[in-house]
């Protein structure tokens, strides 16, 4: 039981970590959705999705491999936000 609180900690804490460098890297940019007269703090549903990859990769068990459980944990956490970046304009495919 230890261990995996252990466990589930490194995970929540390199998730908290390394999920603000795609923030410091790209977008998206509070003045797109200031175009669209959208209160601009909604890109902060990015950064946290980012960075909860890390908790849920240590919470789910489900593959037991967290190498598989990364890109399935982030493909599940970024897809509703995918769909939103998508829908807006100027993003997505032209």
């Amino acid at each position: 039981m230890r261990a995996d609180l252990r466990y589930i900690g490194l995970c929540a804490g390199l998730g908290l970590a390394l999920g603000w460098i795609p923030s410091l890297l790209h977008g998206p940019i509070a003045a797109k959705f200031q175009i669209l007269h959208i209160d601009g703090s909604a890109v902060w549903a990015w950064h946290v999705a980012r960075s909860s990859i890390g908790l849920w990769v240590g919470v789910v068990g489900v593959p037991h491999a967290w190498y598989l459980r990364g890109p399935l944990c982030g493909f599940l956490v970024m897809l509703p936000l995918t769909l939103v970046s998508f829908a807006m304009p100027g993003c997505g495919f032209p």
